[in-house]
């Protein structure tokens, strides 16, 4: 994926997705890891406008981890197993990379043409904070719902937060 007009920022919140989605033990990085990244990296209005609607990073993992819970549960899985030990271990190779999913490449999508939409020639975390937003089937809006935050929400918010740092 070309990074080219990503900010300092983005870019690093893109290397934190990574290594939430290592760390989680996601075989493809998801919208939601590109979520985690933003809120791992914690700076800039994107970060300001999930915190002033009281979403964290633990929380969202959190319920990332319970939605993952309660579907495997209903088709009869258990997360349970991940305590058998290391004879399951299912953590992927540290030399292995990580494949952006379909939902993580087109938010990123989504965030450059919110860029050019904005009239900004960078791309920063509030944009693909938008990109995100901009898949309401994605696991991210869901998360984000699941910790009582619209999509709508968080647009509004961020937009105001914008205004209010351009002025």
């Amino acid at each position: 994926m070309m990074f080219v007009r990503f900010t300092y920022k983005s870019r690093t919140s893109v290397e934190a997705a990574f290594e939430e989605a290592r760390m989680l033990e996601h075989d493809s990085l998801g919208d939601e890891d590109l979520l985690f990244g933003i809120l791992r990296v914690d700076e800039g209005i994107a970060a300001e406008a999930l915190s002033s609607l009281d979403v964290t990073l633990a929380d969202a993992r959190d319920e990332c981890e319970g939605m993952l819970s309660n579907a495997l549960s209903s088709i009869g899985i258990s997360l349970d197993i991940r305590e058998a030990g290391d004879t399951f271990d299912m953590s992927l190779p540290d030399d292995r990379k990580i494949p952006y999913s379909l939902r993580a490449k087109n938010a990123l999508v989504r965030a450059r043409k919110e860029a050019r939409r904005l009239g900004d020639n960078h791309l920063g975390l509030e944009h693909v904070l938008l990109g995100i937003l901009g898949n309401e089937d994605g696991t991210a809006v869901r998360v984000l719902g699941h910790l009582g935050v619209s999509p709508e929400a968080l647009a509004e918010r961020l937009f105001e937060l914008r205004e209010w740092a351009d002025s």
